[in-house]
């Protein structure tokens, strides 16, 4: 739950672009995504189960002959780069939002913490994510019940595509969530008692996705504003008090930050793996990050995901495919 619920959820973006758009139609593509979370998750850490390796790179191999498991490895390397620059642009476009700042600031801000991260190994603040989940869900219903049931008027308002075609969009959301997920759930299967266990907790986890991706689209359904808004979720968040709105904004940008420390590290690791030094690979990576980070955060999401999705697509037809191959 926590690696879908980051900041490209909490802040609305994705939703808006994967399901709000196709207005009622886009309720059946969440849940149509939610029951492909529960179905690949299960898949995943029931196949992970048995690996005497369990690792990402080990899973691949085994699912997937040697020059796809290649290539969906190189991939989930350069979407965890395009990652670390979205999060910088998400925190250009909160501290313009929340703060009235120029982006330049919140990118730069937070470029700079994240240097200091990789270069003094502070790893532990990834361990923020975990931290925050249960409040980003808690932060997350709170806003979404009082957006549904505190206006005073709701109308359902004609959105951008009610005709469109809501099921390839649905696919796409589901394939490159998979990319990260699938590396965070690998290894996190050695923590389970048992197989039927671990089943159950990929079940379990597409479950609450799909209860919270419904709930925060019916919320957003009903709002025109959120159109305007780099950061829907924050602006619903407003609505709801200012204290809401503080402690939603807090949220927003620690999940932002720890996306970024989370996806950076792995960015770095990899250029030291080439024969970078530890500092050296820090400065290069938060550098040529800034570039596409200026790049407003909405047009990232809209390309970047859509992109990244379709070679998710790769991804979930392998999982299914060995499924059926072991019936």
């Amino acid at each position: 739950m926590g690696t879908v619920l980051g900041a490209g959820f909490a802040s609305g973006q994705e939703l808006l672009l994967f399901f709000v758009r196709f207005s009622k139609r886009g309720l059946v593509g969440c849940f149509l995504a939610g029951v492909l979370f529960c179905l690949l998750g299960a898949l995943i850490l029931k196949r992970s189960y048995s690996l005497s390796e369990k690792n990402c790179k080990q899973y691949l191999k085994t699912v997937f002959p040697k020059g796809i498991s290649s290539f969906l490895q190189g991939t989930m390397e350069v979407f965890l780069c395009i990652s670390f620059c979205i999060m910088l642009s998400g925190a250009g476009a909160f501290f313009k939002e929340r703060f009235s700042l120029s982006p330049f600031i919140g990118i730069l801000v937070t470029d700079l913490i994240c240097l200091l991260v990789f270069l003094y190994d502070l790893e532990g603040l990834s361990f923020l994510n975990l931290l925050l989940t249960p409040v980003m869900l808690l932060g997350t219903v709170y806003v979404c019940f009082f957006a549904l049931f505190a206006e005073s008027s709701m109308v359902w308002l004609p959105q951008v595509h009610p005709h469109g075609r809501f099921l390839p969009y649905a696919l796409l959301y589901v394939g490159y969530n998979m990319l990260t997920a699938t590396a965070v759930l690998v290894p996190t299967v050695a923590l389970a008692e048992s197989e039927k266990t671990a089943v159950r907790g990929g079940v379990l986890g597409g479950v609450c996705l799909s209860i919270m991706a419904l709930l925060s689209c019916l919320a957003l359904y009903f709002q025109n504003e959120v159109w305007q808004s780099a950061l829907p979720m924050l602006l619903l968040s407003r609505k709801a008090g200012m204290w809401a709105y503080g402690v939603y904004s807090a949220v927003l940008y620690m999940a932002m930050l720890t996306t970024a420390v989370s996806t950076g590290f792995s960015v770095v690791k990899s250029v030291e793996r080439v024969g970078f030094g530890k500092r050296k690979g820090a400065l290069t990576v938060c550098l040529a990050a800034l570039p596409l980070s200026f790049v407003e955060f909405s047009t990232l999401v809209r390309y970047c995901y859509v992109f990244f999705g379709i070679l998710g697509l790769i991804l979930i037809a392998g999982i299914l495919w060995d499924w059926y191959k072991r019936l």
